[in-house]
């Protein structure tokens, strides 16, 4: 981690996409730490119902307040981030949601 900080102090404004690449390895990088440490606790356990309950609150909230981006959908349903996105994926497989590039993240609609 620390490498990829000092790495991010020598970009500089013209190189975007190379700013963006780090802060996407740094975001990586703190999922999978707070992933590696909830596993190690035993704390993850997830069932189909978690997941299909997430789904049907992804569905909701997006028939309600339309296209939205992950990071608002997420805040919205507030579930661990490894269940969002096992509904994200459920929902995506039976051909209930599109996605489009919106600025670093994707915009989710209902199909």
């Amino acid at each position: 981690m620390t490498s990829i900080l000092s790495s991010l102090t020598g970009v500089s404004p013209s190189q975007p996409e190379v700013f963006d690449r780090l802060l996407r390895r740094a975001a990586a990088y703190c999922w999978r730490e707070r992933f590696k440490n909830q596993t190690s606790k035993g704390a993850i356990n997830v069932s189909h119902n978690q997941i299909g309950e997430t789904a049907g609150a992804i569905w909701e909230t997006l028939a309600k307040d339309g296209p939205l981006t992950f990071a608002a959908i997420m805040e919205e349903v507030n579930v661990p981030q490894s269940v969002f996105f096992m509904a994200i994926g459920w929902l995506s497989r039976e051909e209930k949601l599109q996605f489009e590039p919106a600025n670093g993240d994707y915009l989710v609609r209902l199909a």
